[in-house]
C-alpha cells in the first residue's frame, strides 16, 4: 500500500472506499436522474417537483455518532437516511490501495 494512502484508508480500505464511492454516486447528479438510468421509479413531493437529495456525507463528516462507516442521505422532503457499509468477511488475500 502506497504510505500517504495508508494513512488516508489504513485497515479499513473497504469501507472507507465503498462509503466514499456511494457518497460521490448520489451526489453525481439528481435523484430522478439517477433512478431513470437504472429504470426505476423516483419520488415526487406533493407539489409535483422531484425529490432530490440535499446533502449526502459520509458518516465521520456529517457527524453521527457511529464507530461504523457509511453515508448520511438527506432529501429535500426533509427526510433523512443512514446507509451503513459493513464487511461480513475479509478478504483471502492481502489488498493493497493504489491510484488509478
Amino acid at each position: 500500500m502506497c504510505p500517504e494512502l495508508a494513512d488516508e484508508f489504513g485497515e479499513y480500505a473497504h469501507e472507507e472506499i465503498l462509503q466514499a464511492l456511494v457518497a460521490r454516486l448520489l451526489t453525481a447528479g439528481e435523484l430522478d436522474q439517477l433512478c431513470d438510468g437504472v429504470d426505476l421509479p423516483y419520488l415526487v413531493g406533493e407539489d409535483g417537483i422531484p425529490v432530490t437529495i440535499t446533502s449526502a456525507r459520509i458518516y465521520r463528516d456529517a457527524g453521527v455518532m457511529t464507530l461504523d462507516r457509511g453515508v448520511w442521505l438527506e432529501l429535500s422532503d426533509g427526510s433523512v437516511f443512514g446507509l451503513t457499509v459493513q464487511m461480513s468477511r475479509r478478504p483471502r488475500h492481502d489488498v493493497t490501495v493504489r491510484r488509478p
